[in-house]
């Protein structure tokens, strides 16, 4: 009688051992993203191209009659992030809003404002507003995106989050590279 009570409870123990359990997490499709209630470090390689077939839009303080006042509105990104790997260049950019010239302790700078998407290959991505400021003689820029609030899709639906970014201009000039760093947090 224990042998056949031994065998009873390992199977129970089996059984229950085996049941799903579909409570357990928020969402099955990304236990890792989903169930973190603490930020989550996220980092980005960025490399940006302007988009020549974007509207020009002034640099304010420059003379509206030069054409060497205006940049273009749009910069198309490409690289790799975490939580979503190889970037879609097609869907990711960088769109200016405002550019504005001013000046400290004699050097020139421009603070550009804008907003953008970000997209991995899978299609998760999400929607940020940005400021960032460049010196205008050696182009390199400090800035800031924070994502927007409800512009999430995928496994980063929920999400808001500050990134900080560094970098600038490379020496042919064909592109920026940034390397930007922050954290995502789930609400």
């Amino acid at each position: 009688m224990k042998t056949l009570m031994y065998f009873l409870v390992l199977a129970i123990l089996v059984i229950a051992g085996c049941a799903k359990d579909d409570t357990m997490f928020e969402n099955q499709n990304n236990l890792e993203l989903k169930k973190a209630k603490v930020p989550i470090p996220f980092k980005y390689d960025a490399y940006v191209v302007w988009d020549e077939e974007s509207d020009l839009v002034l640099i304010e303080g420059l003379d509206p009659n030069d054409p060497a006042s205006y940049a273009y509105s749009k910069l198309i990104c490409s690289g790799t992030a975490t939580h979503m790997g190889k970037i879609n260049s097609e869907k990711s950019f960088y769109t200016l809003e405002k550019l504005v010239l001013f000046f400290e302790d004699g050097i020139p700078y421009t603070r550009n404002t804008g907003k953008g998407i970000l997209v991995g290959a899978n299609g998760d991505g999400f929607e940020f507003s940005f400021t960032v400021v460049q010196n205008a003689i050696d182009k390199t820029c400090n800035g800031i995106n924070e994502i927007i609030p409800g512009t999430g899709t995928g496994k980063l639906e929920g999400y808001t989050g500050t990134i900080f970014m560094s970098g600038g201009l490379v020496e042919d000039r064909s592109m920026f590279l940034f390397e930007c760093e922050g954290y995502l947090v789930y609400e």
